[in-house]
């Protein structure tokens, strides 16, 4: 998706955020997509620790971890996304008493497909980011100087022609 305007304002429970507009309307998405929007869940996280070092981490990232973390378990549950789970519908609530209605063997296949999912994500995007690194830094100090960058903000600050495509690194 597009990116519309990022920010390190805090907004609700969120530090900061990237936000993403559609260009049409879709009544499904794709693995593709879902693969992606899990890529820009794990890109604060990853910018912070390249940027400032594994030690410096905080936790500013919390809420697109839990973002990230329900869409790929909703992957994996839901969408029959994984091929160790297998392609079916998993209703993950409690039953009577609140006992599980999924066996202990199937919720930990549903959590290590949930885990690998994310720390695949995490490799992308560090492998990307670190590829992009001068990128990353102007976009942190122009972050830093204005607080709220537009899309046509980041494509000046990257030495794009606002007609390239935002969702290209």
């Amino acid at each position: 998706l597009p990116v519309h305007k990022a920010t390190i304002m805090p907004r609700g429970n969120a530090l900061g955020l990237v936000m993403q507009l559609p260009s049409k309307d879709e009544t499904s998405i794709s693995r593709r997509q879902m693969l992606a929007k899990l890529d820009v869940c794990m890109g604060g996280r990853v910018a912070e620790e390249l940027i400032f070092g594994a030690d410096a981490v905080t936790s500013g990232a919390t809420s697109d971890l839990k973002q990230a973390t329900n869409l790929a378990r909703y992957m994996v549950t839901n969408c029959g996304m994984s091929d160790v789970v297998g392609p079916v519908y998993i209703d993950t609530r409690s039953g009577p008493n609140g006992s599980s209605v999924i066996s202990s063997e199937t919720e930990r296949n549903i959590d290590m497909e949930v885990t690998r999912l994310l720390k695949e994500a995490y490799s992308r995007v560090t492998t990307l980011l670190t590829s992009k690194q001068d990128e990353l830094h102007k976009l942190a100090t122009a972050l830093l100087d204005k607080e709220t960058l537009t899309a046509q903000d980041i494509d000046a600050v990257l030495g794009r022609s606002s007609l390239a495509d935002p969702t290209l690194p």
